[in-house]
């Protein structure tokens, strides 16, 4: 289970939606959770299959895939500072 915003975000909803009587928004949070697990496990069956087509690698497009990966793991983790910066720019407006 990957560390990222959505898996913590859903960790700390489900198990508090029915303290609060938000039953159907955790049937929801579910429902939308299978649904994309179902678009990624088809990704992963072509990728077994070997239906996917070879796709060049440029330095680019390989650095800022890393720079997004890391810059997930790293506001999973510390998310007070994502949480700041929301509030600095709801102050703006």
């Amino acid at each position: 289970m990957p560390p990222t915003l959505g898996l913590i975000g859903k960790l700390y909803l489900f198990p508090h939606s029915d303290r609060r009587r938000f039953i159907g928004l955790a049937v929801i949070g579910v429902l939308t959770s299978l649904i994309s697990a179902y678009y990624y496990l088809r990704v992963c069956d072509d990728v077994d299959a070997g239906r996917r087509t070879a796709v060049e690698s440029e330095p680019w497009l390989d650095l800022t895939t890393a720079a997004t990966a890391i810059a997930t793991v790293v506001l999973s983790f510390l998310p007070a500072a994502l949480f700041a910066l929301a509030r600095a720019v709801l102050k703006l407006f």
